[in-house]
């Protein structure tokens, strides 16, 4: 027999009630985002101001130096499809989802899942947890930056020769070259191995303390402070890519280097690896699952256009991309036809000075290998193999990425242009000025987190108190073997956490939440109702990619052993080492350091160890008004169901 059903009060008065839990935040005429049970939140002082902020933390590092590389190393202008795919199938659909909670809860990432159902709290806790990770060592790198742009005022530059020691040429230089040295010597004072070089760098500790004073000064007030510093942190970078650009496809040997960009391999598409990588490059060039983009959305006025805003800044982003890779390789193309006209004149010189082998002069150096069958015991041999292998091909075909983009390949290249000294200054200050806006968008999700939890701190000491917390913890990345520590953070803390955390979130609003839902409050803000890209890419075709994406991040993991480069400073190149044990179970901490969040967030709250209402102060009246009228607890909607 059926019990009775419960005593339920109207309609109008549930929906009286639910909306003074749902609306209770207003704009008022300044502008702030005002609410009746706590203090105003801030705003962005304009709609510039925030889509400068916003591009400024999606156009990165990533864009510089990671994109070229991956592009290079996929098949040139062939990587173009898959990058352009995964944009459509993640891209769009992932940033215009986060936008939408972020302006839509106007909480950070924490309590946005909170609000959405408390098990899925965790969620928000893993993107916290990856952004300080990544937030602690993207800062070392703008150490970096700094250092160079320090020495950069100098003529000529300090990378340009090798030191001398007793009037001879130092030993480590003359078998590498001078940028190399500079970086691995100068700069990192490098040791071989990871384990041992535990020693401190102090001017590395010193440009690591001058960086986490500049993201303080950046951030201590808030988005107000740091939206207006993003005015120009966001603007120069491009304005030095735009000179950068116009002035290396008037240097010799750029046409060339653009050319071999865009050669397509199109035979490297069947490759899964190739789709891999330019799916998790969306992630990283997008800000994907950092919270970030949550935490700045939710600063935007209730009625903001968020639809646009994510279609303009994800094309944006991408274009720029393409753009900087454009950029990039017109310069390392003029460094590779520099590099082998040097090489042809020191060959030429060989020939000068022993003309009876002035025969084999205008033969390349693939020609002579293959005529002479060369046999080490004969004088012309012997002559013949002390000639250097000249080629344009090899010199791009080296393999140059991240920082050995940034702090070789390029400050090589800069070597060649007149004023040598003004364009490393500009390229070190874009450096800075990229990686400062970055930055400003990773902490902001913590910084937002904690003001949003009711934590009775100012913005100013909340800050200090992170930057130097980040900062000791930060020492380790300025040790003498600091760079293998920053290389294993990069490689490892990242990647599978931001594709578990998207295919958490995009499942949780079209499966827990509802598709039906999210849209009405699409609706409500924008004025315009998602189209059947959005609804498909959300319910199917985002979900299935992020899940092929994790499944193969993970076999990836699984398939070789992780392996590092250690510089050998008696041959001047880099030996493949594996990591110690404790170099391994470093690795598996920082894979399950945020993805562990999410289960156990959900456990504590299963036990009720994990109190909800401290991140979503509105969770506890609205769980009052479900046991009141259904006598059970389901997630709250973000609009009400008519």
């Amino acid at each position: 027999m059926m019990s009775p059903a419960p005593n339920l009060p109207a309609e109008d008065e549930l929906c009286d009630k639910e909306q003074k839990v749902d609306d209770s935040y207003e704009v008022d005429g300044s502008g702030e985002i005002s609410s009746s049970d706590e203090e105003a939140r801030p705003a962005w002082d304009n709609k510039v101001q925030y889509m400068m902020a916003a591009l400024g933390f999606a156009v990165g590092l990533g864009n510089v130096w990671r994109f070229p590389y991956l592009c290079k190393k996929n098949g040139g202008g062939a990587f173009l499809i898959p990058y352009i795919v995964m944009l459509l199938v993640e891209g769009y659909p992932l940033y215009y989802l986060e936008l939408a909670l972020g302006q839509k809860i106007r909480k950070g990432s924490i309590g946005v899942w909170i609000h959405i159902n408390p098990y899925l709290g965790g969620v928000g806790f893993a993107s916290n947890v990856v952004s300080l990770i990544i937030g602690l060592y993207y800062n070392m790198i703008l150490g970096w930056a700094l250092f160079y742009l320090f020495n950069s005022f100098q003529s000529p530059l300090p990378w340009a020769t090798c030191p001398t020691y007793l009037n001879s040429t130092v030993r480590e230089c003359a078998i590498s070259s001078t940028t190399n040295y500079f970086w691995y010597r100068e700069t990192l004072d490098i040791s071989h191995t990871i384990a041992d070089g535990g020693e401190q760098n102090w001017r590395m500790v010193c440009m690591l303390l001058l960086a986490w004073i500049l993201v303080y000064l950046g951030i201590n007030k808030g988005i107000k402070s740091s939206g207006k510093v993003m005015y120009f942190a966001t603007s120069f970078p491009y304005l030095v890519l735009i000179a950068f650009f116009i002035r290396g496809l008037t240097l010799d040997g750029a046409v060339e280097g653009v050319q071999y960009m865009f050669s397509p391999d199109i035979t490297r598409l069947k490759d899964a690896d190739v789709w891999r990588e330019a799916a998790t490059q969306i992630f990283f060039s997008l800000g994907l699952g950092y919270g970030s983009i949550i935490a700045y959305s939710s600063y935007n006025p209730p009625k903001n256009n968020c639809y646009k805003d994510a279609v303009f800044i994800a094309t944006a982003n991408c274009l720029t991309s393409i753009f900087a890779c454009v950029t990039v390789f017109s310069v390392l193309g003029f460094k590779a036809k520099s590099r082998t006209l040097d090489c042809l004149e020191s060959n030429r010189l060989l020939f000068k000075n022993f003309p009876e082998y002035q025969i084999f002069s205008n033969m390349t150096y693939h020609d002579i290998n293959s005529t002479l069958n060369l046999d080490p015991t004969n004088e012309t041999s012997t002559f013949l193999q002390s000639l250097k292998p000249c080629s344009m091909q090899r010199e791009l075909d080296e393999d140059v990425q991240g920082t050995g983009l940034a702090f070789i390949a390029f400050t090589e290249a800069i070597l060649k242009f007149p004023a040598a000294p003004f364009w490393s200054v500009l390229f070190f200050f874009m450096l800075l000025n990229i990686g400062m806006s970055s930055e400003f968008g990773i902490l902001q999700t913590f910084v937002t987190t904690v003001l949003d939890s009711g934590l009775k701190i100012s913005k100013s000491k909340l800050t200090a108190l992170m930057c130097v917390g980040m900062f000791v913890v930060g020492l380790l990345f300025t040790q003498r073997s600091g760079s293998y520590f920053l290389d294993i953070f990069d490689a490892y803390s990242a990647t599978l956490s931001l594709i578990t955390i998207a295919l958490f979130e995009v499942v949780a609003v079209s499966y827990v939440y509802g598709i039906k839902r999210f849209e009405k409050d699409l609706l409500e803000m924008t004025g315009v109702k998602p189209g059947l890209y959005w609804t498909i890419s959300w319910r199917f075709t985002c979900p299935l990619a992020l899940a092929a994406i994790l499944v193969a991040s993970i076999v990836g993991l699984f398939r070789k052993a992780p392996s590092y480069g250690g510089w050998n400073q008696a041959t001047g190149e880099k030996d493949l080492l594996d990591f110690p044990p404790w170099g391994l179970a470093l690795i598996v901490a920082l894979v399950l350091a945020s993805v562990a969040c999410i289960p156990i967030v959900a456990f504590l709250y299963h036990r009720r160890i994990f109190k909800p209402e401290r991140f979503d102060p509105s969770r506890k009246e609205r769980s009052k008004l479900e046991e009141e009228f259904t006598g059970t607890e389901s997630a709250q909607p973000l609009t009400r169901t008519l």
